[in-house]
């Protein structure tokens, strides 16, 4: 039989002296240190905003991470010192599994907290590469646009063409201008070419160095994205998880209550005293039942007196006679 409630026994007893035997790392936040400039160029500053903010995402996690794990080694420590406890007084142990089960329940809650932020970091940093992916694309628009444009301004004019009208318009008067359009055109129309013959190839080599880098900005973005829905999906296990352990802690402790009903009342159900009937109520209940009536003795008087008006008569009658 326990000597206290389950949730008395844990808040006081199972803490003060069952972890005596094993020291359990506080929650309580440290001392705060003597404040120590960083290292340039480490990237992290000390979690404020504006530090967080410019940490590249891989400094980002690996300090999510560690600060996760930490917390998570200290919880393991706590859960050891109660099964340390439980080994070394055996009455303990029923109530050290539901001390470890909310212990558990906040390491779940940890678990879910920190992966969401990491799903949001790596969100965040998908975000980004989407705008680097869309400047890309727009860079490429206008690079296959303006080699586009040389092709089309050095293909719409056929010099030969243009050279045999000029050479034929020569020989016949009066055509001067004319020829001396024809002569501007093939001007405009050899600039051109050589345009596109010293751009174009510079261009088509922007176009595949972007279009590389595109590729590889889409897998980037591919990568992060999945990486951020792997981390919402082990924070909704994590709170799935939460709500398998809240019932099983609520077990524990009705469990728990009830067995404390069962050896509060099991005192009372040994060696009950009952109440017997008296010896009196036996003795009448086992005495026969009478078949009938007692009969009563007639008085003389009474009967002289209803039967004649002479009361004096009845009263020599009735009296007694004189003893010898």
């Amino acid at each position: 039989m326990r000597h206290a409630p389950i949730l008395t026994f844990i808040c006081c007893g199972l803490t003060t002296v069952a972890l005596a035997q094993q020291p359990v790392p506080s929650y309580s936040q440290a001392p705060t240190a003597p404040e120590v400039a960083p290292p340039a160029g480490t990237g992290n500053e000390g979690g404020t905003q504006g530090s967080a903010e410019k940490e590249t995402l891989a400094l980002r996690v690996r300090r999510l991470l560690d600060d996760f794990d930490q917390r998570h080694q200290q919880r393991v420590q706590e859960m050891s010192s109660y099964d340390k406890a439980g080994d070394a007084e055996p009455g303990l142990k029923q109530f050290a599994d539901p001390r470890k089960v909310e212990i558990e329940l906040k390491d779940e809650r940890d678990r879910e907290q920190t992966s969401e932020e990491m799903a949001r970091a790596y969100e965040q940093e998908a975000t980004q590469v989407k705008i680097q992916e869309r400047s890309l694309q727009g860079f490429l628009a206008k690079r296959h646009k303006a080699l586009d444009d040389l092709s089309k301004r050095a293909g719409n004019i056929n010099r030969q063409d243009l050279e045999l009208a000029a050479t034929n318009l020569a020989r016949q008067p009066g055509t001067e201008a004319q020829v001396a359009d024809i002569r501007r055109r093939l001007s405009d129309a050899e600039r051109n070419q050589k345009e596109l013959s010293a751009q174009g190839p510079q261009i088509q080599q922007e176009i595949a160095g972007a279009e590389e880098e595109l590729k590889k900005v889409q897998a980037l973005a591919e990568s992060l994205q999945k990486e951020s829905k792997a981390y919402t999906a082990d924070a909704g296990s994590a709170r799935q998880n939460q709500l398998n352990l809240a019932d099983r802690l609520e077990f524990y402790i009705v469990q728990a209550k009830a067995e404390d009903v069962l050896d509060a009342d099991a005192k009372a159900t040994e060696s009950v005293p009952h109440l017997s009937a008296s010896p009196e109520v036996r003795d009448t209940l086992a005495s026969p039942m009478p078949s009938e009536k007692a009969k009563v003795q007639a008085d003389p008087a009474k009967e002289c007196g209803e039967q004649s008006s002479d009361k004096k008569s009845c009263t020599e009658t009735a009296a007694p006679a004189p003893k010898e």
